[in-house]
């Protein structure tokens, strides 16, 4: 498949983009693989991976193309227990298994002749960004790291979701533990929205969480049925929600069997010719950990030059504390951007971020050539 998009698309003309796997524990992890057909020498390689609960549609496409038109391979996947990806119960993130996911991505592409092993990029968004950091830390090889608007720091991200909603922060934390109890015997896990309203027991809660969420999934994109039945019924719930997502209206038959076992009332989404399925849901367990993950602190532990795009406005993960653990740093570069977490994503700020992202990838790629010459 031909890929290229408004911008460089001539550039892009002559790169694939085709499926691959690989293994990650006992499961498969679901990639997509940027190539040039014409290749005639290893290039740098830039890995990709979401933030928390999303899939690799979720405008890592937008990213992997520019990438790509720069001339660089690329692979983006998506994480055990979501997306195309194998791994059950669904909607489960477990920490230590993403970051997992990340070594075997590590190990996958330095197999492929396609790839100059020593230049290859860690790429990381939202809770994505925090794990490219630890896994820098333990990985020397690596030539450069960016994270975008990364988590970095549990504490921090729990104060600021207690300050946009704490009697629904509660109620998040009650679930969490009673999922956690429920797991220890093998209960189907308990589904808690991943963006919601400051009202909702959501994991990222504010004003814009549902708008900026929603408008990273492609025009055309289907809300299941029972999601759709309840939003009629909460038209300012409903007004919320991008343009990009269109309802589905009740036949009064059973809904269809999901990509998440079942049809979770927070949201499942199909992409607009059903090559996809995403869902507004996280196991709750996950509450109990958020707290206690610091990525942050790897930034002291590693020289690989890195690149922090961090958005000065952000609810979900707090500027100020990243570009803390950043300060006095050599190796690390801070670009800060006026918005929202989710608006990094789409329109000028992507623009503007992956412009510097392109000329930071780029600076690196080309002095790791000349230092393994």
């Amino acid at each position: 498949m031909e890929i290229g998009g408004p911008a460089d698309r001539r550039e892009a003309a002559t790169v694939q983009r085709r499926e691959v796997s690989f293994a990650s524990g006992q499961d498969e992890c679901a990639a997509w693989l940027y190539t040039a057909p014409d290749l005639n020498s290893p290039r740098p390689m830039v890995i990709m991976g979401h933030g928390l609960g999303a899939v690799r549609e979720m405008r890592l496409d937008a990213y992997a193309q520019r990438f790509a038109a720069a001339g660089w391979s690329v692979l983006v996947f998506d994480y055990r227990h979501l997306g195309a990806s194998g791994g059950t119960p669904r909607q489960i993130l477990d920490i230590g298994r993403q970051r997992a996911d990340w070594r075997a991505a590590l190990a996958f592409v330095r197999t492929l002749p396609e790839v100059d092993v020593d230049r290859i990029a860690l790429w990381g968004s939202s809770f994505g960004g925090g794990h490219v950091l630890r896994i820098a830390s333990e990985d020397t090889r690596i030539a450069a790291v960016v994270a975008q608007c990364p988590f970095t720091d549990g504490p921090a991200s729990l104060r600021s979701r207690l300050r946009t909603g704490p009697l629904s922060a509660v109620a998040l934390t009650g679930a969490g533990i009673v999922d956690t109890i429920g797991s220890w015997f093998g209960a189907k896990p308990i589904l808690l929205p991943m963006a919601g309203t400051s009202w909702m027991p959501a994991f990222v809660a504010s004003p814009d969480a549902l708008a900026g969420a929603s408008a990273l999934l492609p025009a055309g994109t289907r809300l299941s049925r029972r999601t759709s039945a309840l939003l009629t019924r909460l038209p300012s719930v409903r007004a919320r929600l991008s343009k990009n997502i269109e309802l589905t209206e009740s036949d009064g038959g059973e809904g269809a069997v999901t990509g998440v076992d079942r049809d979770s009332i927070w949201g499942v989404l199909r992409g607009p010719d059903g090559e996809f399925e995403a869902a507004n849901a996280l196991a709750a367990r996950l509450v109990l950990r958020l707290p206690l993950d610091r990525p942050g602190r790897a930034l002291a532990r590693f020289s690989t030059p890195t690149l922090l795009c961090v958005c000065d406005n952000d609810a979900a993960a707090p500027a100020k504390t990243t570009k803390r653990h950043a300060h006095g740093l050599a190796h690390v570069q801070v670009q800060a951007y006026a918005c929202d977490h989710f608006d990094i994503y789409v329109g000028e700020h992507f623009e503007r971020a992956v412009r510097d992202q392109i000329n930071f990838l780029a600076q690196q790629f080309d002095y790791s050539a000349r230092t393994t010459q």
